[in-house]
């Protein structure tokens, strides 16, 4: 065998090593996880691991209307936090009133459509008014242990 078709051949089998090995390693596989995290104490309070489609939401008595809010939010096919619908008993102070794409009346709530990607978002619950965060079976009373403290949910790689 001559000296160039043995290193083509050497050469030839390396790349076959390498494309195996690359081929049958295997992949970092990154788990999502939604949190309530507590930011200015960098303190993780809950977090559950999730799946694309999975939903969440939040629900609290507005301070100034004192009247139910509901926002709901799903998880896409890339783990991004999308805000789907706020459920409102009436507008104005801070509540939602201009319509996105669709509005509807649903069991004396105006119901608005919305489809909002979000990075996080922030809340701070007050022990004056009833704020709750659900998620499956899961509920947590935000305006209990976590009144006055500022959160965030938020979804996480690990």
């Amino acid at each position: 065998m001559s000296k160039k078709a043995l290193l083509l051949s050497t050469a030839f089998l390396f790349l076959l090593i390498i494309v195996v090995l690359w081929k049958f390693t295997p992949s970092e596989k990154h788990e999502y996880f939604l949190q309530i995290y507590l930011p200015y104490n960098d303190i993780v309070f809950w977090e559950e691991k999730i799946q694309p489609n999975d939903t969440f939401y939040h629900e609290y008595l507005h301070s100034v209307e004192l009247s139910p809010v509901r926002e709901y939010f799903t998880i896409d096919d890339e783990y991004r936090m999308i805000a789907t619908e706020s459920w409102t008993k009436s507008f104005g102070a801070g509540l939602p009133y201009e319509t996105k794409d669709h509005l509807e009346i649903v069991d004396g709530f105006f119901v608005i459509q919305d489809h909002r990607e979000l990075e996080y978002l922030n809340i701070l619950p007050s022990h004056l008014y009833p704020h709750s965060f659900f998620y499956g079976e899961q509920s947590i009373d935000l305006s209990g242990e976590l009144h006055g403290e500022r959160i965030r949910i938020q979804v996480v790689k690990h």
